[in-house]
């Protein structure tokens, strides 16, 4: 059966809100024939701009009737600060009570908070908005760190490419793993971004202010991922003692020198069973873990999967 999800737009929407999902669940029909319609839905017939001023024309508006499986509210600027009448509050509200699902993207959760503000939801947005989404709606329980979050049938996601990462999970929730991995190496992302990973990466993280003087060690972390190295050598090669090293480190990333290094083996061996031509156990070994088990252990950790599974997601 064919899921018809409408994309709901206005003035000022976030371009990359759209067609990043959307492209995602179309390229779903390369390999499943017909698994998903898209329509876009404005407020009136005239055409919308995006949030640069580009313009497209919407196939429905407020006014039509149709019929939908999945209402996917998108985000930008003009999105957070729409201003809806009673009347299209009131029809917007309709086809969210009609769908099945309902997604927003970024700050269209600004609007899908509106159109539900009795229902007591767990929300994400774009890291930026989410303290004013929280105080818009003291009602909601809004989460600045997840990529995106599932609510009952309602999802919400941190915008931007975590719009394409809620797709996927959706995707693999509708036809499974197989799938969801064809159409992540078909738009060419990793699959295995799980709702929990923070949207403010670790590297991101480390690019500002005092964690700068960090950068060397990361270089030199990053070049010898296979060593077991300490926080004691760590310490050593940038010339900070171990204290200062681990405030560092927590101040900036929340977790210790040696659980971020973990983590960046870890990262590391993701990208090298995007591999065909090495085996999960090579992987393993070129990373540094002294048997499959601990390493299988530690990957599944991080990533809710085991390598096995994963690599067959990827190279199916």
């Amino acid at each position: 059966m064919t899921i018809h999800q409408v994309f709901f737009i206005a003035n000022g929407f976030q371009a990359l809100d759209l067609f990043g999902p959307l492209d995602a669940f179309m390229e779903t029909n390369t390999f499943v024939p017909n698994a998903y319609r898209a329509s876009l839905l404005s407020l009136q017939k005239d055409p919308v701009k995006t949030v640069y001023g580009q313009q497209l024309q919407a196939d429905l508006c407020l006014d039509d009737e149709f019929e939908l499986d999945d209402l996917i509210i998108c985000g930008g600027n003009g999105m957070r600060t729409l201003s809806l009448s009673i009347k299209q509050h009131e029809q917007l509200r309709q086809v969210a009570v009609k769908a099945k699902r309902v997604f927003s993207i970024c700050t269209g959760a600004f609007i899908l908070a509106k159109l539900f503000p009795c229902q007591s939801l767990t929300m994400t947005s774009h890291w930026r908005h989410c303290e004013d989404l929280a105080r818009r709606n003291p009602g909601i329980n809004v989460q600045k760190e997840p990529l995106f979050v599932n609510s009952g049938n309602k999802w919400s996601s941190a915008g931007v490419l975590s719009g394409v990462d809620l797709a996927l999970a959706i995707i693999r929730q509708d036809h499974g793993n197989t799938i969801a991995a064809k159409v992540a190496k078909e738009l060419v992302v990793y699959v295995q971004r799980a709702g929990s990973q923070n949207q403010y990466s670790d590297m991101l993280q480390l690019q500002s202010g005092e964690s700068l003087k960090l950068s060397p060690l990361l270089d030199w972390l990053a070049k010898n991922i296979d060593r077991p190295i300490s926080v004691s050598d760590m310490a050593s090669f940038i010339n900070l003692s171990e204290r200062q090293i681990a405030r560092i480190f927590k101040q900036h990333l929340n977790c210790t020198p040696s659980s971020f290094f973990k983590q960046l083996k870890l990262n590391y061996a993701r990208d090298l069973l995007g591999n065909e031509n090495i085996s999960v156990k090579q992987v393993a070994h070129r990373i540094g873990f002294n048997s499959y088990d601990s390493f299988r252990r530690a990957f599944y950790r991080q990533f809710s999967v085991s390598p096995t599974t994963f690599t067959k997601g990827i190279h199916s």
